[in-house]
């Protein structure tokens, strides 16, 4: 009598391996006698094929050698809460342990509504760990600083992530603040504002989100949030036109519906269109870190187009836009705003300059400033997360605040501002993303929808946009030609472009009059 087969529970990565083996032609049979397992249970996995390798697609590799089914908790929201709340924490470095984040979990389910008989008991925190991949919780210290350790150690995790992939398909984006009016304090705006009363000094933000890749030839337009759905410097604009992704939220902050939405409506076809154009296989790696306003892993896959997070704390050390860029990207941005200060009409103080700057002008800047980041420093970036790539030998120049300082002093009334008045007003913005209360994690998880009713408010717009007639463009880019063509830094391109303009302007034109009836020139 044959004996029985012990039976044998394989981890998720033995499953993909059997899945992949499978794939290249092996034999079930062979496959179930070197795993141990029945063949009906490799036909079963087969079934299941397809929530195995989203599930695993989404999961660190350590969690995968250990864990053997794709079961969610029993009690998924409250997991999802727990987990978004320990994100927010350790991303802002405070440490996290066990006791802590079980009664956090009673908390959280008493908001939510739970079943009362739920405990928190020290298999749930256990089972909590390991869907997550948690290894760690006790850290000594007040606050964590950044964790070289832990970025030390992902580094090889990354290099067996990416192995398969090459650099012009992983990518990196980010988040921050960008407070769009701000000056430095001891500007003259600062000094007006005490003699001006009821002024406050104006904190007006946008955030932005920039995501490249690691070869840098792919920078994907910026999205930008700010609070109204379509400002009145917007009114009559096609805002296919913009130069970013625009949206709006109660706060102008970063959310976990809006990354969702941009990565599916915004990230997703433009690599995709990127991989087609340049005959790439159609997949991708996003890399991000876990702000709270990152949705989970599994909700940000498309097909072979997935999301990684890294580890906490690491960010300032290894995550490529927090490498110079996003500096880099502000800077350039603030020279833009200085110089129109000093470029506007003279008669107007610094106040009433910025007043009639719109949301609309701040977009092109910022957009422009992305434009000109150059692929050295988008490379570059990359360089202590990936090590081995080859980057190109472009020498780019360090990021240096005191290049603001000379476009500060210009401004009348500032000739003796210092280095360290430039250096606290780049320093002004935020995270782009807003920390989250219980309540706002428990709307999150259970799909309250947030309240951004601020559809059209004027976001200290001053300007509305009229509709130019088309014979009043057709003049404009006349005269507009004429200056291009007569200027020693003119290209064909800039010709041409501009002639394509004033054509289409003066082709709309007589469309116009063509449909006018000879009734209507006759009383």
């Amino acid at each position: 009598m044959a004996s029985k087969r012990k039976h044998n529970s394989c981890t998720l990565k033995e499953k993909l391996e059997v899945l992949k083996r499978l794939d290249n032609g092996e034999s079930a049979t062979q496959l179930s006698i070197e795993f141990g397992v029945g063949k009906a249970t490799i036909s079963d996995w087969k079934k299941k094929r397809a929530k195995i390798e989203q599930f695993c697609s989404v999961t660190s590799e350590n969690t995968l050698e250990k864990r053997q089914t794709t079961t969610v908790s029993s009690y998924d929201k409250l997991d999802e809460a727990l987990y978004l709340w320990f994100s927010q924490e350790r991303q802002k470095g405070i440490p996290i342990t066990g006791p802590l984040i079980k009664e956090k979990a009673l908390l959280l389910n008493t908001l939510m509504g739970g079943d009362p008989s739920f405990l928190a008991s020290c298999g749930f925190l256990d089972r909590w760990k390991k869907r997550h991949g948690i290894r760690q919780l006790t850290v000594t210290g007040k606050k964590m600083s950044a964790d070289s350790n832990a970025a030390a150690e992902y580094l090889q995790e990354f290099k067996e992530i990416t192995s398969s992939y090459s650099p012009q398909q992983v990518y990196n984006a980010d988040e921050t603040g960008l407070n769009f009016k701000a000056l430095p304090t001891k500007s003259l705006a600062s000094r007006e504002e005490k003699s001006a009363p009821g002024f406050k000094m104006d904190k007006q933000r946008l955030t932005v989100l920039a995501c490249s890749n690691a070869s840098a030839t792919n920078k994907i337009p910026l999205m930008v949030i700010g609070k109204s759905k379509k400002p009145r410097c917007f009114k009559n604009m096609n805002m296919n036109a913009l130069p970013v992704y625009y949206k709006n939220q109660k706060k102008a902050w970063l959310d976990r519906v809006l990354f969702q939405e941009w990565f599916e409506k915004q990230f997703v076809p433009n690599v995709r269109a990127y991989n087609e154009e340049n005959g790439l296989p159609d997949r991708a790696l996003l890399l991000i870190d876990n702000a709270p306003s990152h949705p989970d892993d599994l909700e940000l896959v498309i097909g072979d187009i997935k999301t990684i997070f890294l580890p906490s704390n690491v960010t300032s050390i290894i995550q490529p836009m927090d490498q110079g860029v996003l500096q880099a990207l502000k800077q350039n941005y603030r020279k833009k705003l200085l110089r129109s200060l000093l470029e506007e009409n003279e008669d107007l103080t610094i106040l009433q300059k910025l007043k009639k700057i719109t949301i609309k002008d701040v977009i092109f800047w910022v957009a422009e400033a992305w434009e000109n980041t150059s692929v050295g420093a988008l490379q570059k970036s990359w360089k202590n997360l990936w090590p081995d790539l080859q980057f190109v030998e472009e020498v780019v120049p360090p990021v240096n605040e005191c290049e603001l300082l000379p476009l500060v002093k210009k401004i009348p009334g500032c000739e003796n501002v210092e280095k360290e008045c430039v250096d606290e007003w780049t320093a002004v913005d935020d995270k782009g993303f807003e920390e989250y209360t219980d309540e706002d994690i428990v709307a999150q998880v259970q799909g309250v929808p947030a309240d951004d009713s601020c559809s059209s408010g004027d976001e200290g717009d001053a300007q509305t946009t009229d509709i130019v007639p088309h014979s009043a463009a057709a003049s404009a880019f006349d005269l507009a030609l004429r200056y291009v063509e007569q200027h020693a830094a003119a290209t064909p391109n800039d010709v041409m472009f501009i002639r394509r303009w004033r054509n289409i302007a003066s082709s709309s034109r007589f469309s116009v009059l063509r449909q006018k009836k000879i009734t209507d020139f006759t009383s």
